[in-house]
C-alpha cells in the first residue's frame, strides 16, 4: 500500500504516512505516531483530533565538515529545521538532514536560491581542495626524486668500492631535497591560497546574500 499524496510505501496498520504526515484513507480509528512528531503521541492524537497536524518536507545535503555551521545556516534561512547529522566513515564528509512545514509559502524561491547554495557549498569545497592538492603533488614530486638520490648515495658509500665521498655527497643532496620538499609544499599553498581565497569569499558573500533573500522571502510569506 502507498500513500496517495507523496507515493511513499506504507505500513499495513499505518495510520499516518510516515514521510508527509497525511492521514491514511480507511485506517484504524487509533492514533498512530507519525515519523518527526516531537510531541509524541499525547501531541499526535491532539492534532489528529483538531484536523491541524504539521506535515513536514525533508531535505538532506552531504558537506565538508568543515563547512558544517555553515550548511546548517544557509538550511536554517531557508526554513529548515536540522533533524539529525552523520559523519561518513570515509573522508571528511557530514551529511546533514533537514525538515520545514509544507505549508511554507515561496516554495519555487525558496527552491532556486537553495540550487544556488548548494552549488557555492560544493565550489568552496572544491577549492579549498585545489589549495593542497597543487602543493601536495609538488613536493611529493620533489621528495620522491629526492628519496632516490638519497637512495643513490647510501650505495655509493655502502655497497660500491672506491665512490664513499660520491655517496657522502649525493646522499648530502637528496637529504637537502627531502627537506626542501616540505618548504615547497609551504611556497606552493601559500601561493594558490592568495590565488583562490579571493574566489572563496565571494562563494561566502554569495551565500550571505541568498540567505538575506531567503528570509525575506519567508518573512512575506
Amino acid at each position: 500500500m502507498y500513500c496517495r499524496h507523496c507515493g511513499n510505501r506504507l505500513e499495513e496498520d499505518a495510520a499516518f504516512c510516515e514521510k508527509c504526515g497525511k492521514p491514511i484513507e480507511g485506517a484504524a480509528e487509533r492514533v498512530a505516531i507519525p515519523a518527526g512528531c516531537p510531541g509524541g503521541a499525547a501531541e499526535a492524537e491532539s492534532a489528529w483530533a483538531g484536523g491541524g497536524y504539521q506535515s513536514y518536507e525533508y531535505a538532506r545535503t552531504t558537506v565538508e565538515s568543515d563547512l558544517s555551521q555553515v550548511a546548517i545556516d544557509c538550511y536554517g534561512s531557508l526554513g529548515y529545521e536540522l533533524t539529525g547529522q552523520q559523519v561518513g566513515a570515509v573522508g571528511n564528509q557530514t551529511t546533514f538532514s533537514f525538515r520545514r512545514s509544507r505549508k511554507v509559502r515561496g516554495k519555487a524561491q525558496l527552491a532556486k536560491i537553495q540550487r544556488v547554495m548548494d552549488d557555492a557549498l560544493a565550489s568552496i569545497s572544491r577549492l579549498g581542495s585545489e589549495k593542497t592538492r597543487a602543493a601536495t603533488v609538488r613536493a611529493s614530486v620533489l621528495g620522491i626524486a629526492a628519496a632516490l638520490v638519497l637512495g643513490v648515495g647510501m650505495c655509493c658509500s655502502m655497497v660500491w668500492d672506491g665512490l664513499m665521498a660520491i655517496g657522502v655527497v649525493v646522499g648530502i643532496v637528496g637529504i637537502a631535497g627531502c627537506v626542501g620538499a616540505y618548504f615547497l609544499y609551504r611556497k606552493t599553498y601559500a601561493r594558490e591560497s592568495a590565488r583562490l581565497n579571493p574566489k572563496i569569499e565571494e562563494l561566502y558573500d554569495l551565500l550571505a546574500t541568498q540567505c538575506e533573500e531567503a528570509q525575506a522571502i519567508l518573512r512575506a510569506g
